[in-house]
């Protein structure tokens, strides 16, 4: 049975993960695409965050929680550099607000 989605084919799925590999030909090229499922990571996450609101930020304090994939396509290359100005700017932007578990700037 061939799954579709548009112009897309499921080729591969882990039901462990959920995580999907889709194929699509365009222009006689081959693209694949990769999805994860994150929903319970960010309800998860909301819900963290939203019981820190009237707690003090201190050491060890977990801050944030992201899915592997993202971190590997965007932060993984900064943290082996120790760029720790980065990963803040990162975290502290509004658009990864679903990855962090605590309130207040890093």
């Amino acid at each position: 049975m061939t799954i579709q989605e548009g112009a897309w084919t499921l080729v591969d799925h882990d039901p462990l993960t959920g995580r999907m590999v889709w194929r699509t030909e365009q222009d006689g090229m081959t693209h694949f695409r990769t999805d994860y499922p994150v929903d319970a990571v960010i309800d998860d996450n909301e819900r963290a965050f939203n019981e820190s609101l009237h707690q003090r930020f201190g050491d060890g304090q977990r801050i944030a929680s992201i899915p592997l994939n993202v971190y590997f396509e965007q932060l993984h290359e900064a943290h082996l550099q120790g760029d720790k100005q980065y990963l803040s700017q990162w975290l502290n932007d509004p658009n990864n607000r679903a990855f962090r578990t605590f309130k207040g700037k890093v």
